[in-house]
């Protein structure tokens, strides 16, 4: 079975919450995880234990590399510092890795709008200034990769 490296999956932002045309790579991404959770209720009756999910939620976490001039598709630091700072809604997608060629951008493992509740500048004399942060979902999430 192939694998997928991944400096070739990209985490699409789209500040403008448009949804359409406005997503844009994050700039320079090192590392990336979505995660999902859900809480659960459990509660002892005399059928058993019963459990009760909550909705599911999504957060983002990334490490990227500062771009002293990053491209017209790229979203930078100051991107993301503006959207924490004015506590913009964003829409997030990644994209699924088994879709290339003509069907690549049709399909995507994870969607969802979110706020960015956290984002820390990193900088150390031998390294690459770097910055790196959590999108939290709010809402439905889609994760139908059809």
């Amino acid at each position: 079975m192939p694998q997928v490296l991944g400096s070739l999956q990209n985490i699409e932002i789209d500040i403008t919450n448009v949804g359409t045309t406005g997503f844009k790579n994050l700039v320079c991404l090192r590392t990336s995880s979505v995660n999902t959770t859900m809480d659960a209720t459990t509660e002892q009756t005399n059928c058993g234990v019963l459990t009760s999910p909550s909705e599911p939620q999504m957060s983002l976490d990334f490490d990227a590399i500062c771009e002293v001039a990053p491209s017209v598709s790229q979203i930078s630091y100051e991107d993301l510092l503006a959207c924490a700072a004015n506590k913009t809604l964003v829409m997030v997608r990644v994209q699924s890795p088994v879709r290339t060629g003509s069907s690549a951008g049709a399909d995507y493992y994870h969607r969802f709008s979110g706020y960015i509740t956290d984002i820390t500048w990193n900088q150390a004399t031998t390294e690459f200034i770097n910055f790196s942060g959590t999108i939290q979902s709010t809402g439905a999430i889609d994760v139908d990769p059809a």
